[in-house]
C-alpha cells in the first residue's frame, strides 16, 4: 500500500462479539459517503462503533510509519477499507465499496481460516521490513541506539524464514550496507583506525554478499559498481595518510 497513514483516531470500540473495527481512508475521502457504505456494519452488529484512521501521502513521523505498518499487516491494499479484528489480531480488510452482508460473512469465516497465523506472519514480516526503512529515514541523527537497533533488525530481517533472495538483496544493499556506513562515518575522525579500518571492510563485504545473492539483477549490479567506487575511494584515501 502506497499511501501511509498519519495518527487521528475519531473513535474506538468494541463490539458485543469482541471483534474491533477500524476503518482506514485517505485524506479528502467524502466522509459523508463513506459512512453511508458502513450500513452493511451496522446492519450486522447493531450499535457498532469503529475506529478511524485517516491516510495521508507521506509518513513524516514514527507514529504515523507506526500506522502505516499497521495497516500493512491488516492487510489493507485499497481504499477505503474496513480491517475487522479480535484478540489475536486483525483478519480480514475489506475495501469499503465491497462492503455488503457476503463480504462481511466471507471476513467472519476468515477468523478461523487454517492459512490465518501464516498470512499474518507473511505481513507482519513486510511490516517490518516498512518500518526498518521508515526508522532509516525518519530518525535523525541515526546513531548510538538507534543505529544498532536498525542493524539488528536488518539482520533479522535479512534470517527471516519468509525472507525470499530479492528481499535479502534488498535488504543488504539498500539497508545493511548504509548502516554499516553510518556506523563507520561515526567513527572516521579524519584518519582510518583499525576499528574503522574494520567497520569500511564490513561494509564492503556485504556489498559483496548483496551482490553475490543475484549479480544480474539490477540490485546486484548496483552493488558492485558501489563496492568498485568504495575500494578505489579507500586505496585513495590510504596513500594520502
Amino acid at each position: 500500500m502506497k499511501a501511509r497513514l498519519s495518527a487521528l483516531f475519531l473513535c474506538c470500540a468494541l463490539s458485543v462479539l469482541g471483534e474491533e473495527y477500524t476503518v482506514y481512508f485517505q485524506q479528502g475521502t467524502n466522509t459523508a459517503a463513506m459512512v453511508k457504505q458502513l450500513a452493511p456494519l451496522r446492519a450486522a452488529v447493531p450499535g457498532v462503533e469503529c475506529r478511524y484512521v485517516v491516510l495521508d501521502d507521506e509518513a513524516e513521523s514514527m507514529p504515523a510509519a507506526i500506522n502505516s505498518a499497521n495497516a500493512l499487516k491488516a492487510g489493507v491494499n485499497e481504499l477505503p477499507s474496513l480491517v475487522i479484528s479480535d484478540e489475536r489480531g486483525p483478519f480480514a480488510a475489506i475495501p469499503l465499496p465491497q462492503l455488503n452482508a457476503s463480504t462481511l460473512a466471507a471476513a467472519k469465516a476468515a477468523a478461523s481460516a487454517p492459512e490465518r497465523e501464516q498470512q499474518a506472519r507473511q505481513r507482519n514480516f513486510e511490516a517490518q521490513q516498512y518500518l526498518l526503512f521508515a526508522r532509516m529515514a525518519l530518525i535523525s541523527p541515526l546513531e548510538g541506539e538507534a543505529l544498532q537497533q536498525c542493524l539488528s533488525n536488518c539482520r533479522a530481517l535479512m534470517e527471516h524464514p519468509f525472507a525470499t533472495q530479492a528481499d535479502k538483496q534488498r535488504l543488504g544493499f539498500l539497508c545493511l550496507y548504509p548502516l554499516l556506513m553510518r556506523e563507520y562515518t561515526n567513527m572516521y575522525t579524519g584518519a582510518h583506525t583499525p576499528a574503522s579500518e574494520a567497520k569500511l571492510l564490513e561494509a564492503i563485504a556485504a556489498l559483496e554478499a548483496a551482490r553475490d545473492l543475484d549479480r544480474n539483477s539490477g540490485i546486484g549490479k548496483k552493488a558492485f559498481a558501489e563496492r568498485e567506487r568504495l575500494r578505489a575511494a579507500r586505496r585513495q584515501a590510504r596513500t594520502m595518510e
